[in-house]
């Protein structure tokens, strides 16, 4: 009886350590970016930046996000951090109606895709799309 017991309590026990687990600072630490998108020189209206750590060079990790809003992009208000090194930047531009909440469902202006090798600490750095 005593072993029924101890089995019922380690069940009770693997939740715990399942979320013990899950917290959110697991994973690679992540840099902020920001900095300004032009397109045709312009501020971008609006839009969203997407930093994929480029895998032919080494580089893995999460993704890192952000929206485009007048021109200005920022990790750490906009989106997620990157992990720093060697990056592909997918840029899509909108042209943004300031009523509309997503930017993104007003369509597509631009994508641009670029490499870039990022610092791994936060950083700046401005896009220019013709």
């Amino acid at each position: 009886m005593n072993s029924a017991i101890s089995i019922q309590k380690l069940l009770l026990l693997i939740p715990l350590f399942i979320l013990a687990g899950c917290s959110g600072n697991d994973g690679p630490q992540r840099f902020d970016v920001s900095g300004t998108v032009t397109f045709e020189d312009q501020p971008a209206p609006r839009g969203s930046i997407v930093f994929t750590p480029d895998k032919s060079k080494g580089n893995s990790g999460p993704q890192g996000t952000a929206k485009i809003i007048n021109g200005v992009y920022n990790t750490a208000k906009q989106g997620r951090g990157i992990v720093g090194g060697p990056h592909e930047v997918l840029i899509i531009v909108t042209n943004g109606d300031d009523a509309t909440e997503d930017a993104e469902l007003s369509g597509p202006l631009a994508e641009h895709t670029e490499q870039f090798d990022f610092p791994k600490e936060t950083s700046e750095h401005n896009f220019a799309i013709q």
